[in-house]
């Protein structure tokens, strides 16, 4: 319910703060105001959390990943996506949520491997759907989030001109040359964690080995590991931290991310700080301002009392960090 789910996500929030992670976007609430409600407790000193950039619903279509609604209980409020059908209607619930006072609207072009019949190779939205949802957030000066797993749907964020894409694990040379031309507008942030933890320890939560498999998590973790390293190798900004809050991924662990862009995406560990740290701060809008280090920094990083570093823990030290 509401209530409690409101508590849970305020113990969330402080939670963050207390594992070092000082500043969030939000991807997609769970329900419409959830967001909403705790960035604006934050901002105003009424709980402990990062800065927060409150997200919409996730906005799908029928049969899409979002849509668990069931025919025998037709109640819209129950769902975790917001469900629209034609561009009319995702007109008047981008407008709703614009209302509650969003940073950013999430809309789900691609499908995904949890959904029967619409895995991440799929794209189910309409490209009519897509333009009015950008058209009525930009008319508020507001950002565009997708869902975008499937190679067709990477290229719809950008050709309608989204600036966060989550996943992105399908590309091929025309999408990497369309991220490419527009690497200074945008941001990718793949969410690895649910593609890994599925794949190889999911068994406690009824996905063993053969079954991940079947559901297409390894054949997307090889695609998403070489459409990633060729994106860090052409200077498109991918960050980490993403889709954590899952049984299998819990909140807090999300540094696990930056092992795992080590691993699949061909970065070093500096390389992994500075997406968490630099391209975090951009992605906050706040580049100039967060993910920059102090002036003296560098100099501490090359001598400690005269002697060389002899490993990154001095970035650790909250004292020389913004």
């Amino acid at each position: 319910p509401p209530e409690e789910h409101t508590l849970w996500v305020a113990h969330v929030a402080r939670k963050y703060l207390d594992h070092g992670w000082t500043s969030c976007v939000g991807a997609a609430t769970a329900k419409p105001r959830l967001d909403v409600v705790i960035r604006n407790a934050i901002d105003a000193g009424d709980l402990p959390g990062p800065r927060y950039l409150a997200a919409s619903q996730e906005i799908t279509v029928l049969g899409n990943l979002g849509d668990e609604s069931l025919p025998h209980i037709q109640y819209p409020e129950y769902n975790f996506g917001a469900i629209v059908n034609g561009p009319e209607d995702m007109r008047r619930i981008v407008r709703t949520f614009l209302k509650y006072g969003v940073d950013s609207i999430k809309v789900n072009l691609s499908g995904d491997n949890f959904v029967p019949g619409a895995g991440a190779t799929t794209t189910w939205i309409s490209d009519e759907e897509v333009a009015m949802a950008v058209r009525e957030t930009k008319l508020r000066g507001k950002r565009v989030s997708v869902h975008a797993r499937s190679c067709e749907s990477v290229k719809m964020a950008l050709r309608h001109g989204a600036e966060i894409i989550y996943h992105a694990s399908y590309t091929d040379e025309e999408a990497l040359d369309m991220l490419e031309a527009q690497k200074d507008r945008i941001f990718v942030a793949p969410g690895l964690s649910v593609l890994i933890k599925l794949l190889y320890e999911g068994e406690p939560y009824g996905i063993d080995r053969k079954k991940a498999r079947a559901m297409g998590y390894e054949e997307e973790l090889e695609a998403a590991s070489k459409s990633l390293t060729e994106m860090h190798r052409r200077g498109i900004r991918v960050l980490p931290g993403g889709d954590y809050g899952f049984a299998w991924a819990p909140h807090w662990t999300n540094a696990m991310d930056l092992q795992y862009f080590v691993k699949y995406c061909g970065m070093t560990p500096m390389e992994t700080i500075v997406a968490a740290t630099r391209h975090g701060g951009a992605i906050m809008m706040r580049p100039k301002e967060l993910g920059q280090v102090r002036e003296g920094f560098l100099a501490d990083l090359l001598l400690v009392d005269g002697d060389p570093v002899a490993d990154l823990s001095i970035l650790l030290d909250p004292k020389r960090l913004l």
